[in-house]
C-alpha cells in the first residue's frame, strides 16, 4: 500500500507547509505547522509508517500533521520586531541550502520581503567555487530581495549574484557576524522574512540569537 502513495504538490507559506497526496482514488492534504523540505520529508515518513501499520489514509494524514519543526532546518523564529527568522543553520551542503532558498522564495513570493543570509558551505575544495557560484545565481533566479554573504570564504556567492544582470535585488558581502547584524538591523521591517543558512564554517546561529533577543 505504501508504495502507491503519490505526492501531487508541496507548497510552503510562512504559516506552514501543505502536501497534496493520493492513495489510489483517495486524496488528502497534510497540513504541517512547519516549513522546509526536511520537515515535509519527516512528515511524509510518518504518513508512510502509519499506512504500513494498517492505518487509514485519514489517520495517516493526522499522524503526518503531528510533525514538529526541525531544529536548524527552516525552523521559524519571530523576533520582537515582528520579523520571521528562518533558522536553517543546520544546512551545510549546497543541496540543502538550495532547497531552503526555494522554500524562502515560495513562502514569501507576493507576500513579504525576503532576505537570505548565507555563510561558507562545507564543500570539497574542488567543488567549493562551483557550489557557491550556483547559490548566488539561484538567489537571483528566485528573485530573493536581499542577499547578505558573511565571510570572504563565501564571496563567490555574492559575486555570482552580482553577475546576473536581470536582478532587482541587492547583494552584500560583509566581513563578519557583527557587520551582518548591522545590515539587518538597519534594513529589516516588521513582516519581513530572513533565511539564515549555510552555517557550517561561520556560526550564524549567533546572529539569530542577537536578532531574536533584541528589544522591539
Amino acid at each position: 500500500m505504501t508504495t502507491s502513495l503519490q505526492i501531487d504538490d508541496v507548497t510552503h507559506a510562512l504559516d506552514g507547509a501543505r502536501v497534496q497526496l493520493r492513495l489510489g482514488d483517495e486524496r488528502a492534504v497534510v497540513r504541517i505547522d512547519a516549513i522546509g523540505d526536511a520537515a515535509v520529508d519527516a512528515a511524509l515518513a510518518r504518513v508512510r509508517a502509519a499506512l504500513a501499520s494498517g492505518a487509514s489514509l485519514s489517520d495517516a494524514v493526522r499522524a503526518g500533521e503531528q510533525q514538529p519543526e526541525i531544529h536548524g532546518r527552516c525552523r521559524r523564529v519571530i523576533t520582537p520586531g515582528g520579523v520571521t527568522i528562518i533558522d536553517d543553520t543546520a544546512a551545510t551542503t549546497a543541496t540543502e541550502v538550495r532547497r531552503s532558498l526555494k522554500v524562502l522564495a515560495d513562502a514569501t513570493r507576493g507576500v513579504t520581503r525576503s532576505f537570505a543570509v548565507l555563510g561558507e558551505l562545507v564543500s570539497e575544495p574542488v567543488d567549493r567555487f562551483e557550489d557557491h557560484d550556483q547559490l548566488g545565481r539561484l538567489v537571483v533566479r528566485l528573485d530573493i530581495g536581499q542577499l547578505i554573504v558573511v565571510g570572504h570564504g563565501a564571496r563567490h556567492i555574492s559575486t555570482a549574484a552580482g553577475l546576473e544582470g536581470s536582478w532587482d535585488g541587492e547583494s552584500l558581502l560583509v566581513d563578519d557576524l557583527d557587520a551582518a547584524y548591522d545590515e539587518l538591523r538597519a534594513g529589516l521591517e516588521p513582516g519581513d522574512a530572513v533565511l539564515v543558512s549555510a552555517a557550517g564554517i561561520i556560526p550564524l546561529d549567533r546572529l539569530i540569537t542577537r536578532l531574536t533577543e533584541e528589544t522591539a
